[in-house]
Formats: structure tokens, sequence, C-alpha cells
């Protein structure tokens, strides 16, 4: 390896999975320094989500499990995930997800305890107590603000118009008073897209709206949703779909729509990418990725997973969730189908990038136009 130029070292590590780079600090501490280096882990990062490496995690239990995407394929009818041995249960019995960004997880446990977590490094932080009024949160969010280089975790409670913001690189919270009009009980995560959380609910009169917070000026907006959008008793998600904010659909006669918005902020670039009648009602309806054959989706209920072939009329077919997990009564490893069950189910899923970012992430303000300073050659 001495032989070899630097800059072909860094090209071949730069194509290797996270996993194996952190096998391979253990080689050298030039090589330790080098995969630790902020540079490095955003170019890393670049590479990472121009290939598509991504993974498909549950939460809602007492550990988070997750598979690779890339193993799945369209004809698959059942799909196992791994535990990530999170979580002590004998501190909490329940952990959840409230939004992902680049490689790193928000998430808050049953007793409200929130992390911010690389599941690929295995790194986490917890995040000190507000000190704010006891109540009720109804929102979170979790996302990056490249402009000024910061992760940002963002809830706000009711009663009252308080918004809590905690900073990454400060570790530390601001309080922000905002009276953004959302419903009075509105449970909801935010999906983060181009430095901004949103979230969509359906308004009094029936109307959808999409709310916008900020990352940099901390503040809420509205984007416009589709024109053609269904209207009138019905349950509006959103999420991020193929580096697109996407608005699913979900009517009570069984209509369903999905729109994705293809330039940011354009009312006007909003597309129908699928609508048709799925006579169940889904709560949680979201489409989650493309799979590599790219005509077939994975579809997010509360029923469960499902896929749907775009080239085959629709057809949609049930996906078994399955997990390898320790049981934490028995002490042996069980493999059961997760239930995703009722409206009051709290397991959930996701799709997150493979990273190598730190929770303890401090900014490098040389790097903040990395993407503009340095390109990746496939």
């Amino acid at each position: 390896m001495s032989t070899l130029p630097p800059e072909l070292i860094d090209n071949i590590l730069l194509r290797l999975p996270v996993k194996s780079l952190c096998r391979f600090k253990c080689v050298s501490k030039e090589w330790i320094d080098l995969i630790s280096n902020p540079n490095f882990v955003k170019m890393h990062l670049l590479r990472t989500q121009i290939l598509g490496r991504t993974r498909l995690l549950v939460d809602g239990m007492w550990d988070l499990f997750s598979v690779d995407l890339e193993t799945v394929s369209n004809n698959d009818r059942n799909i196992t995930m791994v535990g990530h041995e999170f979580s002590n249960p004998e501190e909490f019995n329940s952990i959840r997800c409230f939004g992902s960004c680049n490689g790193l997880l928000g998430l808050i446990t049953d007793n409200d305890k929130l992390f911010v977590y690389n599941p690929s490094t295995k790194k986490c932080k917890q995040i000190p107590d507000s000190g704010g009024p006891a109540r009720s949160t109804d929102l979170y969010g979790f996302g990056y603000a490249e402009s000024i280089d910061d992760y940002k975790l963002v809830k706000k409670s009711w009663p009252g118009e308080l918004v809590e913001v905690y900073s990454l690189e400060k570790n530390s919270w601001t309080s922000i008073e905002n009276g953004f009009p959302f419903p009075v009980k509105y449970d909801e995560m935010g999906v983060y897209l181009n430095g901004v959380i949103h979230w969509a609910f359906e308004d009094h009169d029936g109307s959808c709206v999409i709310a916008a917070f900020d990352l940099v000026e901390e503040k809420f907006k509205t984007l416009s949703p589709p024109d053609t959008v269904l209207k009138g008793n019905c349950n509006y998600t959103l999420t991020g779909y193929l580096g697109s904010l996407c608005l699913a659909v979900d009517k009570s006669d069984g209509l369903k729509q999905f729109c994705v918005m293809q330039e940011y902020g354009l009312q006007g670039s909003w597309k129908i990418i699928w609508m048709g009648m799925l006579h169940n009602s889904f709560s949680k309806l979201r489409p989650l990725c493309l799979l590599i054959n790219i005509k077939t989706f994975l579809l997010m209920t509360e029923d469960g997973l499902f896929s749907v072939d775009v080239k085959d009329n629709n057809r949609l077919k049930y996906v078994e969730v399955g997990v390898n997990a320790m049981s934490m009564s028995l002490g042996i490893e069980q493999y059961f189908v997760v239930d995703f069950g009722t409206e009051y189910s709290l397991c959930n899923l996701h799709v997150y990038t493979e990273s190598l970012v730190s929770p303890e992430y401090k900014s490098d303000k040389t790097l903040i136009q990395v993407r503009e300073q340095h390109k990746v050659k496939e």
C-alpha cells in the first residue's frame, strides 16, 4: 500500500461501504485520520447518495431493525431485518424515528429521551432536555441546514405557540414564538428536504396544507399543494421520494394519489406519479422508494409493506416484514413478523442513507461548499 499514490487510496476507499471503512480504521493511524477527515466524510456521503446506498428501517420496538435495500428484489414476498442493538430494555421499552438526514436518525424513546444516532457506525448522542415548560409535544423534525453547516432538531408542543430548536453544532436549544395554525392535536413526524422540514395535514375546510420550517431562518412558511390534489375527508402524508417531496393522499372512498414536486418550491411542478383505487383506508400511506428495477415501488401502509408494480396494472403484493431479534424474556434469538397492526401501533418504516457522519457533528466552515468544489467521478 505504501507504493500507491494517496489520491488512488482515497479513490478506492471512497467506493467502499461504511461497515468496511469502520473496520479499516484499524489498519493504521493514517487511515484513521483519512476516514475521519470531514472532507472525506462528506465526499463519501455524496458518492453514497449518488449510488443510492439505502437501507429500510423499522422502529417502534425495543430496538431498531434494518435491511439493505440493494438486497431486496421486486419478487421478494418477505424481508428479514436484523437488529442494531441500540437500546437497553431496562431503560425504555420502545424507540421510534422522527427524521433521517445524511445517515443520521432523530430518535425518541417512550420516556421522551431524544437521540441523534448513526446506525451505520453505531455512534450515538443523547440530546439534553430543552428545559422548556412541560407540554404535550405534537411535532418533531430533524434535518441539515447546508448554508450554515449545522444539523437541527425541531419540536413544537401543544398547547402554545412555542417552537424549540436544538443545534448539533452549538449543542444547545433555542425557543421561538411562532403561531403557525396547526390543528389542535396533530401528531406527525416531519420530512426533511432542502434545508426545510415539512408536514402536511387537512385544514378545517378540507383543503391540503403543507407547512415548511426553514432550518436557517427558523420560520414557518407554506408550500402550495398541487391543483389536482384530492380534497375532502383525506389523510395527507409527506415523504421524501427519489430526492423530491412526495405527497400521498388517501381518500376515505378508497381513491389514492401520489404527487411529486419535481422542482422544489414551484407549485406548477407537481406531477401525479400514481393514482388508483385501493379499498382499504391507509392512515400511514407512504411510498418509500423505487426498487432497482425502477418499475416497482415499496408502499408503507398501516397494514404493513406492499410492493406496487407500475408496469403490471399497479398490481399490489403484500411483503412480509420479519426481524431476527434477541428475545428480552428468553435471552435467545427469535424470528417474528412485525405487526403494523392497528392505528395505535407505533411501528413504522423509514428509508435512510448509509454515512460516516458523526452525531457529535462539528461544522468545518471551509467545507460548506464542498459539493461545488469537488465532483465525484464514477
